[in-house]
């Protein structure tokens, strides 16, 4: 009987210095040799970090989603990785949908990810979070590292005046030069 006080529930978060340790190791174990070492994670993370996010498992990274915005509001996910132990749980689907988040809230139009042609689980995860395919390149990290790319676009609300009718009784007030009980319309924005 397992009587263990700890939570496997994720807190979902800003990624800090701290968690850089826990983010290369899960690098590690997730992409071996394509994995980045852990002095480029922490430049990446000077420069990128407060758009990364991480699931948060009892105070360890169980899994990341790594965010870089260019100056044009383009974004890619440079990395996303769900521990082994964590897997088909609803991390990755909540990392990514956290990820693109914070894209929409940095005025990001896209975002683009990468995934190995033959990895159909990653790229099901991605296509349901709504990206699409944007092209492929068979030499994406070098000989034998083919990659499709993948580009989700946010969609923004059209933001304009807002739309009122004058005989709508929510948008009229009472005019403090009646002398009588009848009102006059008063628009909100004027």
């Amino acid at each position: 009987m397992n009587i263990s006080k700890k939570s496997q529930t994720p807190v979902y978060r800003t990624a800090t210095r701290e968690d850089l340790a826990d983010i290369a190791a899960l690098e590690k174990q997730q992409l071996g040799d394509l994995a980045c070492s852990l002095v480029i994670l922490r430049q990446l993370f000077d420069l990128h970090g407060s758009h990364w996010v991480v699931a948060d498992v009892d105070g360890h990274v169980r899994g990341y989603a790594l965010v870089g915005i260019n100056a044009a509001q383009r974004a890619w996910v440079l990395g996303l990785a769900v521990a082994a132990g964590y897997q088909r749980r609803g991390f990755g689907t909540a990392l990514l949908a956290q990820a693109i988040s914070v894209c929409r809230a940095a005025l990001v139009d896209r975002v683009y990810i990468t995934v190995r042609p033959t990895n159909q689980r990653a790229a099901n995860l991605y296509k349901n979070a709504g990206f699409l395919w944007a092209g492929h390149e068979q030499r994406y990290f070098g000989e034998g590292e083919p990659r499709d790319v993948l580009v989700h676009r946010i969609q923004r609300a059209p933001v304009g005046p807002p739309i009122a009718d004058p005989k709508d009784k929510r948008w009229l007030k009472e005019s403090a030069a009646a002398t009588t009980n009848s009102r006059i319309p008063l628009l909100w924005w004027k």
